[in-house]
């Protein structure tokens, strides 16, 4: 295999690379000046042929749609103002998104720049009990026809630690440069996503790039430069957390727990805790942030293009964080022969991350615990000592992908076209990791990882548009379409390296030979490979009337090679209709309407499984390690087939899951368009999903994997937009949206009403996003204040311990005094934005803003309890620098309880730490400068503007921890490991020649 990575040293090429486009550009443009380039093709028969040719607008987009109308009409779909978020200097789309698109719920757990975000169109479509399951909920992004393939979560199998999936954990959106889109759009139910399949069960956020375009040469200059700020924590050393622990050990220690009191607390004389607390000097730095791009497009009729590079860069504002990115694009149009277009376009990019070293996250990695019986200093020297110690190592994360994308269109005449679309979506993963013996307690590590994941797509149809009368239009398209997916990863980890100048491994065995000293010792190799293949049939119809009535009926016939073969071939069906009560007579003169439409749509669509141990039935492993070594014993010492104790039984006939989608919406325009509102209302059922249901443990099976789950999300959306004043000088307009959403279980496999599943229970009837709680009503202050006979899972509760509520009545606190309550998904949210113009001047405004959530504050949780987390030989007793922050939270408020009762008194599972996380931020504030003038027009500028913003300016919010909106997909808030959004600042610009 060939790796291509340009590394930092090329960006001096780029940037020339930069300046020769726009030069040679610039030099061109004079030719195209006085001349119209779709008015001629340099031959009298090519002019000739171009006055036949209509200019469509496809001809602009770079690709060819299937359909005309493409359910569009009828469908509830929202859209990003690209305009606006060309100011920010995001490198995710899912960034862009927040708080500007309703029913998208985005969660960006950590600021980590180039890390893995979600989004959720209309709430979740599952069960979400660990990172592994984000996968399956996710919408499908498409960009220019072609839907993405994205990593999969079957790493996650072989990992010991759900932190981070293995590999390079990268945002798959962190490839498309924001200038390069000319429109998002987001397909939030079945009539408006439908067309996309099975893909599209969780919705759509459909991307389409600037393309080739018909036209005088246009050259395309965009950059900007700013600066992420760094966090003021409020630090601390040794003596605080002395104090805050010694107000326990005064109350509740015996004489023994006080001989066991940190050694490294109790010497006030040592400087690496007693010292200055100044860690975060060194932890934390001021980021830049930089981007540039350039694009040139132009042709004619018969031939047109686009062409682009660009490269990004974002500084994290913590633990040296960083990523790079360089991309090029290339789309072309060409009419070869009458009648057929044909369509290209090549997209490339290259990421290179810098990823944090946060302790338990390098533990994951490694699957091995570091010494725990002190943590890391609280000195500036003692962290710059440690970075100093890593840059000695490695940690490469590189990326690439690479999209083609291939369009055919034939005309028959007016009324027959024939498409074909062959597209190849291909991404390449790569981490080289070596830690040196100095800072992993005297033992090396090092590891590689090399994932790949592909997708190619063939569509062909057949579009016939037998009736175009005055006020009818009929358009039937019936198509073929095939999908191979394939993801395959290698991975090897090993220890113990003579020296921490051999930062690689050889594979071999391990017997400590002569000429083997050099080698690591491989502890795991792993190679894992998944296909799935879809195949489907499709017909839609649409139907328009007067330009009043809008008719659509999808049908689609889909096969997937990870159902049983008995169920492998499904039917789904979607109709949709729209009414232009605007449209009719009786409002022809109405001076209050300027637009009224009613939509509705009904479907169902298949979703896919991910995973293709699937569709045969009950599983068998090879219980065989590294060079035919066994895991396990088996018979006669031979490893044998054994049943795949720890993935669970997988029950026989296999059959879809689907979606069952209804939508109603209505769009009003009033005041002469000047007041816009739209209204969705929807529901939405995921059917005979699949769940692990708990298993007798005589079995050996962690659970039985079977079809049966039902849940609902159901909801309403609200869109308003309006022009206040819009004057020659002076304008003011607004948009505000506001989505909520509502989840319940349905059903359970197997006629089960409820299920218990780690520190989760779900009950039929009830919501799936809630926490599973014990309800804190104070403290026990003595030994007489506790109800006779109350107890904790059978232990004797005491004086100091909490008092929870006791609701099943038994004088037992267990799991079924837990309540169902909290949601970590607001009630309502959404976003408000502002653009206020005077003039060349534009002042734009978002904030961002969820009412009704709640988080859990593991994080202070956790700091509490400081027992059961020191010393500990555990993932959970790890200590962050950050460790010495003032912990985040009310707390004078927390109860004092006895840290050393057996009941676990600070567990977060408990209604202590369930807090209101309601916030207003303000997002983003540009204020931008359009040039103009006649001087413009003599230099061939079409468009020039320079622009300052600023993000994440402030928030307002009861929640005591940190940023609300920061917390990790199950809705805990675990402090260091959720960073915050930081506040940057922003001077850009945008420069269009003609």
């Amino acid at each position: 295999m060939i790796y291509f990575y340009p590394n930092s040293g090329k960006r001096a090429a780029l940037l020339l690379g930069l300046f020769m486009l726009g030069a040679g550009a610039m030099a061109q443009q004079k030719l195209y000046k006085k001349a119209d380039s779709t008015g001629t093709a340099g031959s009298a028969e090519a002019a000739e042929r171009l006055k036949n040719v209509p200019m469509l607008a496809r001809d602009t987009v770079g690709y060819l749609p299937n359909s005309e109308l493409l359910l569009r009409t009828t469908g509830a779909v929202s859209r990003l103002p690209l305009d606006e978020v060309r100011k920010l200097p995001y490198t995710s789309v899912n960034q862009l998104l927040l708080g500007r698109v309703n029913g998208v719920d985005v969660r960006i757990p950590g600021a980590e720049p180039g890390k893995r975000s979600s989004a959720f169109v209309r709430g979740a479509s599952g069960l979400l009990l660990k990172n592994g399951d984000l996968f399956g909920a996710q919408p499908v992004y498409v960009v220019d026809g072609m839907p993405l393939i994205t990593e999969h979560a079957f790493a996650f199998d072989v990992q010991r630690f759900d932190f981070n999936r293995m590999g390079t954990e990268i945002d798959p959106l962190a490839f498309l440069n924001v200038n390069d889109i000319q429109n998002i759009e987001v397909l939030k139910d079945a009539g408006a996503a439908a067309k996309f399949g099975p893909l599209a069960a969780n919705g759509v956020i459909n991307i389409t790039t600037w393309g080739p375009r018909s036209g005088e040469l246009k050259v395309e200059v965009n950059g900007f430069a700013g600066i992420s700020v760094k966090p003021s924590v409020d630090v601390i050393n040794g003596r605080w957390e002395r104090d805050f622990r010694l107000q326990f050990y005064d109350r509740y220690a015996s004489k023994e727990q006080f001989r066991s009191f940190p050694a490294y607390l109790a010497d006030s004389t040592n400087s690496t805790y007693y010292g200055n607390a100044d860690w975060d000097e060194a932890y934390y730095r001021n980021g830049w942030v930089t981007g540039l791009q350039a694009a040139v497009s132009g042709g004619n009729r018969l031939a047109n293009f686009r062409f682009s590079v660009g490269q990004a860069a974002e500084q994290g504002v913590a633990e040296k964080t960083a990523m790079r990115r360089y991309n090029v694009n290339f789309g072309i149009n060409v009419m070869p022969v009458k009648n057929l277009m044909w369509s290209t376009f090549i997209s490339a990019a290259v990421i290179n991350r810098d990823r944090p070293q946060l302790l338990r996250d390098r533990m994951g990695d490694e699957d091995y615990i570091l010494s725990l019986d002190k943590p890391p200093s609280s000195s500036k020297e003692q962290v710059e000592q440690y970075f100093s110690y890593l840059e000695k190592g490695v940690d490469k994360n590189r990326n690439a992908n690479v999209r083609v994308l291939n369009t055919l269109q034939y005309s028959f005449g007016r009324y027959v076209k024939l498409n074909s679309r062959f597209g190849i979506d291909h991404g390449q993963n790569y981490r080289d990791l070596f830690i040196p013996s100095t800072v992993n307690d005297g033992n090396n590590f090092v590891s590689n990882y090399d994932g790949l994941h592909r997708r190619l797509v063939f569509d062909n149809s057949l579009e016939i548009t037998p009736l175009q009368k005055k006020g009818q239009r009929l358009s039937v398209t019936l198509g073929q379409y095939n999908q191979w997916d394939m993801w395959k990863y290698n991975y090897g980890r090993a220890f113990k390296g003579k020296s921490d100048y051999i930062q690689i491994y050889q594979p071999g065995n391990d017997d400590n030979k002569t000429g083997a000293s050099h080698n690591l010792r491989l502890t795991a190799n792993y190679k894992d490979r998944v296909k799935a293949n879809l195949a489907s049939f499709y017909a839609d119809i649409d139907y328009a009337l007067q330009d009043k009535y809008f008719f659509n009926l999808y049908l689609r016939q889909d096969g997937s090679s990870n159902v049983s073969e008995a169920e492998r071939w499904q039917l789904f069906p979607t109709a949709s209709a729209s009414w232009k009560i605007s449209g009719e007579d009786f409002m022809k003169d109405s001076r209050l309407f300027s637009n009224l439409r009613l939509r509705a749509s009904a479907g169902r669509i298949g979703k896919v499984f991910h995973d293709d141990y699937y569709k045969g039935g009950p599983v068998y492993n090879v219980e065989a390690g590294w060079e035919g070594t066994p895991n396990m014993a088996t018979y006669n010492a031979f490893p044998v087939l054994n049943a795949a104790y720890e993935l669970g039984y997988i029950s026989p006939g296999i059959a879809w899951a689907y979606t069952d989608q209804l939508n109603g919406g209505l769009d009003v325009g009033v005041l002469n368009g000047r007041l816009n509102f739209s209204v969705d209302v929807y529901t939405r059922q995921d059917k005979n999903l699949l769940l692990k249901v708990p298993a007798m443990t005589e079995s050996g099976y962690t659970g039985v994997l079977m079809n049966g789950m039902d849940i609902a999300n159901y909801g309403g959306e609200l869109g308003v937009n309006a022009v206040i004043v819009n004057g020659k000088n002076f304008g003011w307009s607004t948009a505000l949206n506001a989505s909520a959403n509502k989840t319940k279980l349905l059903k359970l496999p197997g006629g089960r009403t409820d299920v218990r599943m780690g520190n989760r229970r779900f009950l039929v009837g009830k919501p799936v996003d809630k926490y599973w709680l014990l309800i804190n009503d104070g403290i026990y202050a003595t030994d007489a204040d506790v109800p006779p006979g109350m107890t904790y899972q059978g232990l004797p509760m005491k004086g100091g311990d909490p008092k929870w509520r006791d609701v099943s009545g038994d004088n037992n606190i267990d799991d079924a005094d837990r309540v169902v309550t909290g949601t970590h998904n607001p009630a309502v949210q959404g976003g408000w934005a502002n653009n206020l113009r005077y003039r060349n001047f534009e002042l734009n405004m978002l904030f961002r803003y969820a009412f009704g959530g709640k988080l859990l504050n593991k994080a202070l949780a956790d700091r509490f309890d400081f027992v059961n987390h020191e010393g500990v030989d555990a993932i959970e007793g790890v200590k962050e620098f950050a460790y010495w922050t003032k912990p985040e939270g009310d707390l004078n408020g927390m109860y004092r309880y006895n840290p050393w009762s057996p009941v676990r008194a600070y567990q977060a599972e408990q209604t202590l730490f369930l807090e209101k996380a309601s916030y207003v931020k303000l997002r983003s504030l540009s204020l931008t400068y359009n040039f103009a003038g006649a001087w413009m027009e003599k230099k061939g500028v079409r468009q020039l503007r320079v622009f300052v913003t600023g993000n994440n300016l402030f928030t307002i919010t009861n929640y005591s921890g940190g940023d609300p909106e920061a917390f990790d997909y199950f809705g805990y808030d675990q402090g260091v490991y959720n960073w915050p959004a930081p506040k940057s600042y922003t001077l850009g610009f945008n420069l269009q020649f003609k």
